[in-house]
C-alpha cells in the first residue's frame, strides 16, 4: 500500500489523480502522517536544532490536519478527511525532499542573516530559483487537492490552500522559532 500512496502522489503532483484517488483507510493515513513527519523533521533539522525540529514537524501535521478537516467541514464533506489530508501531507513531503538540495546550499546564507539581520547577504540564484519554483509548484497542486476535495471551483481551493499554507508557516513556524534559544 506503501508504494501506490507514493505512485499515487506523484501522479497527483502531475495533476493527473486528485485525492479521491487515494485509499480511503486508516492505514493510508498512518502512513501519510509518518511520512510527513519524518521528512519534515530532516527538512526542519538543516536550520533547527533536533528536539525543535521534532516539535515543528509535528505541530505542521496537526494544523494541516486541523485545517484541512475545518475547511471540509465546513463544506459538509467530513467524510473526504482522511484522503485528502493524506494526499496534501503526502505530496509536501514530496516537495519537501526535492526542495532539500536548494536548500542547503542557503545555509550559510540563513545562518549569516539570523545572526546579522541588517547584513547583505548573498543567496546562491539557482538555490533561491529551484525554492521559489518547487514552493509555487507545491502550492499549484494543494490548489489541485483542495479544488477535488471541495468540488469546487478555483477561488474558494485558493483561498483554501494558501490559508493552509499561511497558518501552518504561522503556527509551526512560530513554535519552531520560539524553541531554539536566543543566539543560536
Amino acid at each position: 500500500m506503501f508504494f501506490s500512496v507514493i505512485a499515487t502522489s506523484w501522479r497527483i503532483c502531475l495533476f493527473r489523480a486528485g485525492p479521491q484517488d487515494y485509499p480511503a483507510s486508516n492505514q493510508a493515513v498512518a502512513h501519510a502522517i509518518m511520512l510527513a513527519l519524518a521528512v519534515h523533521v530532516v527538512q526542519f533539522q538543516l536550520s533547527l536544532p533536533v528536539f525543535a525540529a521534532i516539535v515543528q514537524a509535528i505541530v505542521a501535521v496537526l494544523v494541516m490536519w486541523s485545517f484541512t478537516t475545518a475547511v471540509l467541514t465546513m463544506r459538509k464533506k467530513p467524510e473526504r478527511v482522511p484522503q485528502t489530508v493524506s494526499a496534501l501531507l503526502v505530496t509536501n513531503a514530496i516537495f519537501s525532499l526535492l526542495l532539500v538540495p536548494f536548500l542547503i546550499p542557503m545555509l550559510p546564507a540563513m545562518e549569516q542573516a539570523a545572526q546579522n539581520p541588517d547584513a547583505q547577504i548573498d543567496v546562491p540564484a539557482l538555490s533561491l530559483i529551484g525554492t521559489l519554483g518547487l514552493s509555487l509548484w507545491s502550492l499549484a497542486v494543494s490548489i489541485w487537492i483542495y479544488r477535488n476535495a471541495l468540488e469546487s471551483r478555483s477561488g474558494l481551493a485558493i483561498l483554501a490552500a494558501v490559508g493552509m499554507a499561511a497558518v501552518v508557516y504561522i503556527i509551526a513556524g512560530g513554535v519552531g522559532t520560539m524553541l531554539v534559544p536566543q543566539g543560536s
